[in-house]
């Protein structure tokens, strides 16, 4: 192929980089606003998907549909805290 070829950059990966003074770098330090909203929505989403389907499987194999419902409700919490606990740190 006798093209221009077009430089591609490797896309940056979510884990922490180690800094030249021997501290770590959090991998959401310097995100856009709509990127923490997203993840936030993301984990909010998941949270209740994963564990509502977890309660559903579990109360059809027990015959007790209320777990359905529970599960959702644990999930949201789970989430809300990973959101507390992931988000809400200071910056350093």
């Amino acid at each position: 192929m006798t093209g221009p070829r077009e430089s591609r950059r490797p896309r940056e990966s979510s884990r922490p980089r180690w800094t030249g003074d021997g501290h770590q770098q959090d991998p959401d330090e310097g995100r856009k606003p709509a990127d923490v909203g997203w993840s936030v929505f993301s984990y909010l989403i998941g949270g209740m998907v994963v564990y509502g389907l977890a309660g559903w499987l579990i109360g059809r194999w027990t015959r007790l549909t209320v777990l359905f419902p529970i599960g959702m409700l644990a999930g949201l919490a789970f989430a809300i805290a990973l959101i507390i606990f992931r988000f809400s740190r200071p910056q350093q």
